[in-house]
């Protein structure tokens, strides 16, 4: 077979399994990419040079899942398709409310769990360290957001999900994506404050932590934003600020000035009871109208309240 004929044969293959092919070439792209992180010095110590994790961070969602995204959407769909899934990236139009959501959403449910736990006296220390919010959370928020979460999400939820819910329904589609979503950071287990603050996990506990916060602690986030990208017609800005919202929400800095008597797993314990509610109330449908594809052309000029 001549190049020309592989080649013809290997976007044929693409087309007709876009979401194997995003995975097949998704992972050894993006593992690639993490090795200046995996060589540093909070690595292996292979190179005499700390390079932070984020670093790994924002390569893998740049040219691993955004470019995988689109070149897998290019081949198997055409221009349209890749022109459909840019639209998601710069849908801004939501109703206020969903904006609030994505921002201010993952620190009131570890509040409330908090109060839940340990009552009133949680309440503290917001009131003393009240002017640390701006910096130490929004920026925060925002920044990662802008930078990572919304280009992750690209791949993720407007590619992967969308995709399978049309066929598995937004629930299962959620539950398949979770431990593909989770496994493409486990290269950040062997960094230290790769994905855990100022430490790695040793031995046996990686297999444990990659358990819980790569798969477990992964299903209920990933029904959550599903359940805000259907809801809002498909924007990627409002769920990448709920991906950065959940990550600052957990980071050590912020649970160490507003959460320091709250465990900062109870945040994936609260969410898991609101993607319970939200399957329940939704009946499974999770915003999603079969009759209005997510990935398909129309996007809402606007949106009803949260359903």
């Amino acid at each position: 077979m001549d190049e020309t004929g592989l080649t013809s044969r290997i976007k044929r293959r693409i087309a007709n399994h876009p979401i194997a092919a995003f995975l097949i070439i998704l992972y050894p792209v993006s593992w690639v990419l993490f090795l200046p992180d995996l060589l540093g010095k909070s690595g292996f110590g292979v190179i005499p040079v700390d390079i932070p994790a984020q670093v790994g961070i924002l390569l893998v969602t740049i040219f691993g899942l955004t470019s995988v995204a689109f070149l897998v959407t290019r081949i198997a769909d055409g221009k349209a398709g890749t022109r459909t899934l840019r639209r998601h990236y710069y849908h801004f139009r939501a109703a206020p409310q969903w904006y609030l959501l994505a921002i201010f959403g993952s620190p009131l449910v570890l509040l409330l769990a908090g109060l839940a736990l340990h009552g009133g006296s949680v309440l503290s220390p917001f009131g003393h360290n009240a002017a640390q919010i701006p910096a130490t959370y929004l920026l925060n928020v925002v920044l990662i957001a802008i930078l990572i979460s919304v280009w992750e999400e690209g791949g993720w939820m407007a590619f992967m999900t969308a995709r399978l819910q049309k066929r598995l329904g937004p629930v299962w589609a959620s539950v398949v994506v979770a431990p593909f979503f989770g496994f493409v950071h486990f290269p950040l287990f062997l960094v230290t404050g790769g994905l855990i603050d100022n430490a790695r996990p040793q031995g046996s506990h990686v297999i444990e932590y990659a358990f819980y916060l790569l798969i477990l602690f992964s299903v209920p986030v990933r029904i959550l934003i599903t359940w805000v990208f259907n809801s809002t017609g498909g924007s990627l800005p409002v769920v990448g600020l709920l991906h950065a919202s959940i990550d600052t929400t957990a980071s050590g800095a912020v649970l160490a000035a507003f959460y320091p008597a709250v465990d900062g797993r109870l945040l994936y314990v609260g969410i898991a009871v609101v993607a319970i509610v939200l399957i329940a109330v939704t009946r499974g449908r999770l915003g999603y109208r079969g009759d209005q594809p997510i990935g398909e052309s129309q996007l809402p000029t606007s949106q009803a309240a949260p359903a």
